[in-house]
């Protein structure tokens, strides 16, 4: 009798061991998919050029600013404006949580009070990616709207 509670034992194990090593690699992989998270945060800014010489006044422009708040690097491909195309040339953006890079968008300052915008870039595995908004001037403030990124399903 004591002879088939072994085997019994060692199979009840093996499967046990089984399940929960399942179980660790789903936990490993929604882990892995929460820190690769790839976003971008935009905000309205204004930005004050100087004249280095000196001999013009500073000017004070509307812009979109542009951070990467995912826990990689991104690389900026390009954007439409108004559905016009400015390439970035993969330009690299990097985390906020390693380095304040950023990126500026001017906003218009001849009557435009609206603009369309998409930016579309690259994460670290080479994915594409893409957000989209808009932006409205109302009483002198620019307001920007956009959607969450989404990623393409083509590669670069």
């Amino acid at each position: 009798m004591l002879d088939i509670f072994t085997p019994i034992i060692s199979i009840a194990a093996l499967l046990s061991s089984f399940y929960i090593g399942k179980k660790q690699y789903e936990l490993a992989q929604m882990q892995a998919v929460a820190q690769n998270k790839t976003e971008l945060y935009l905000l309205v800014q204004t930005i004050t050029l100087k004249d280095a010489s000196g001999k013009q006044p500073d000017k004070a422009l509307p812009a979109i600013y542009i951070r990467n708040i995912g826990n990689n690097v991104v690389y900026l491909d390009k954007y439409l404006f108004n559905g016009r195309e400015y390439p970035l040339g993969g330009e690299v953006l990097p985390p906020v949580s390693s380095f304040d890079g950023f990126h500026y968008i001017y906003l218009p300052t001849d009557g435009t009070t609206h603009i369309s915008l998409e930016i579309d870039f690259l994460d670290w595995t080479s994915h594409r990616w893409k957000t989209k908004g808009y932006a409205d001037l109302n009483d002198g403030i620019w307001k920007v709207t956009y959607s969450p990124c989404e990623r393409s399903q083509e590669k670069r």
